[in-house]
């Protein structure tokens, strides 16, 4: 329907939003401040390094890049324009993880084990419903790119170390569907060990008939930390039972939103935050996810894709 089809009263001139069908005469023609990139991952790599060439601040969906050889790129070419890059690791500002960050730091001691699996019952609806680009490997779709990498940067990002070694591999228990066949991946595993000797285990199935959510669980010598579904908080002090932590709740999320955007809202809210205090300011929160880590993360990506 283009806007001549369109019945009188719902849009006008005035209220219908400029759009481009071409990304290049966008950036020619606007002034533009900041550039979210949530194309295919196969467009990031061009549209992060035209929007750098001309001095336009971005950010931009994972996976960051198709390979860490274009990652590399990027980064050496901030060097030379003074646009700043950041990626889309947004659930790093959610405040039961911004808790669970304080309690590591601050109460698990020596860090043993970080543990993170995610079940979710999408048998039927892998079998019934096109998956599009998503299905396809050779446009980084599948669950790696979707949920993994955001699953990596949790665990780098609370962490704080370096992983010195890694395996896994990646798995499509549902490879036909709504009549397209499917190369991407719809379940990973994910293990290996950190500089500072401790191990950790990522996980992740969708083509299953029963799903029990996510669990993210952290041992250290200290004690043990547990969140549950991004909704529930548990720790426990060296080998005592664990406690529910209270956690404040975003009181002022507009009403007007869809449920989807309502439970992007307490993350996503603080992240544009620190990206405007980054952008105006040159104020750079040490939670903010740069350039850097869509590198580092993109690294991980090309180790498991390559077993």
């Amino acid at each position: 329907m283009n806007r001549h089809q369109i019945p009188d009263g719902i849009f006008s001139e005035s209220t219908i939003p400029k759009h481009y069908r071409n990304w290049n005469k966008m950036i020619d023609y606007e002034e533009l401040d900041l550039l979210f990139v949530s194309s295919l991952p196969p467009f990031h790599y061009n549209m992060v390094k035209t929007a750098l060439k001309k001095g336009i601040n971005i950010v931009c969906e994972k996976p960051f890049t198709m390979n860490r050889h274009e990652s590399r790129e990027l980064i050496e070419l901030t060097t030379h324009y003074s646009a700043k890059v950041m990626i889309d690791f947004k659930w790093r500002f959610l405040p039961i993880r911004q808790k669970m960050k304080k309690l590591f730091q601050n109460n698990i001691g020596d860090l043993i084990h970080f543990d993170y699996h995610i079940s979710s019952a999408q048998y039927e609806h892998l079998h019934l419903t096109s998956r599009g680009w998503m299905a396809q490997k050779q446009q980084f779709g599948g669950m790696l790119g979707a949920i993994g990498s955001h699953m990596i940067d949790c665990m780098r990002w609370i962490v704080g170390d370096e992983i010195e070694k890694i395996n896994g591999f990646v798995h499509t228990h549902v490879p036909e569907g709504a009549g397209e066949f499917r190369d991407a991946d719809d379940a990973f595993f994910i293990h290996g060990k950190m500089k500072n000797n401790s191990t950790f285990s990522l996980q992740l199935l969708s083509g299953v008939n029963h799903g029990f959510g996510s669990q993210l669980r952290i041992f250290g010598s200290a004690g043990t930390i547990v969140l549950m579904n991004d909704n529930t908080l548990k720790y426990g002090k060296g080998s005592k039972p664990l406690k529910k932590i209270h956690i404040l709740q975003q009181e002022n999320i507009p009403v007007h939103l869809t449920l989807e955007a309502k439970a992007y809202y307490p993350a996503f809210y603080p992240f544009l935050e620190k990206v405007y205090e980054y952008i105006i300011f040159d104020k750079l929160d040490r939670d903010l996810p740069t350039i850097q880590d869509g590198y580092e993360n993109q690294v991980i990506l090309d180790k498991i894709l390559a077993n």
